[in-house]
C-alpha cells in the first residue's frame, strides 16, 4: 500500500512542478518577429527524469519519460503586448519505474502555455503570469520550426516529504 502512495506521489509532483529563472541579456526585434503567429504542438518529450524523495529518512528514487501524441494544440504568439494564448489538447504516456516496478500511463496533457505574456532575452523564451516565469531555452529558429528544451532541477517540500527531481523537457513548435 505504501508503495501506491509513494508512487501517486510522484505521479502528482511530475505534472504539477514549474521553476523560476532570471537570465540576462536582450533579444532583436527579428527574433521576436520570428515567434510571433500561431504555432502548432507537434512533439513533446521528457527524457532523464529523475526523484529522488526523502519520506521520513527513506530514500524513494524513481525514473520517468513521457512522450506526446495526438496533438490538437495551437499556441498564439502576439506582440504590442506580447501576450500567449493556447487551445486544444494532447495526451502524454508517463513511464515511471519506481521501486522496481514500471508503470505506464497515458493522462491528458497539461499546457506548458498558461501563461500571460512572453518575451525573448538571447536564446531564452520566458513565459510570465504576475510573478511567476518559467524560461525555455531555444534550440532551433525557423519560419516552421520552434524547437524548446525546459531543464528542470529542484527541491519540492510536499506531504512530510522532500523531493528532489531533474528532467529534460523538449518540445517542438511547428508552422
Amino acid at each position: 500500500m505504501k508503495k501506491y502512495f509513494y508512487l501517486t506521489f510522484l505521479l502528482i509532483y511530475t505534472s504539477a512542478f514549474t521553476s523560476c529563472s532570471n537570465d540576462e541579456g536582450t533579444a532583436s526585434s527579428q527574433s521576436e518577429a520570428s515567434i510571433v503567429g500561431t504555432w502548432s504542438l507537434s512533439a513533446l518529450e521528457t527524457k532523464n527524469g529523475r526523484s529522488d524523495t526523502d519520506f521520513a529518512g527513506t530514500s524513494i528514487p524513481a525514473t520517468f519519460t513521457e512522450l506526446g501524441k495526438g496533438f490538437s494544440t495551437l499556441v498564439t504568439f502576439s506582440e504590442e503586448p506580447n501576450v500567449v494564448t493556447t487551445n486544444g489538447t494532447y495526451r502524454t504516456v508517463l513511464t515511471t519505474t519506481i521501486m522496481g516496478e514500471t508503470i505506464i500511463e497515458e493522462q491528458e496533457g497539461e499546457s506548458f502555455f498558461e501563461y500571460d505574456e512572453w518575451r525573448l532575452e538571447n536564446n531564452m523564451l520566458y513565459l510570465r503570469t504576475g510573478e511567476k516565469e518559467i524560461g525555455f531555452t531555444i534550440t532551433h529558429l525557423s519560419d516552421t520550426k520552434i524547437s524548446l528544451r525546459y531543464e528542470v532541477e529542484e527541491t519540492v517540500d510536499l506531504l512530510d516529504a522532500q523531493t528532489n527531481v531533474s528532467a529534460t523537457y523538449d518540445m517542438t513548435l511547428s508552422n
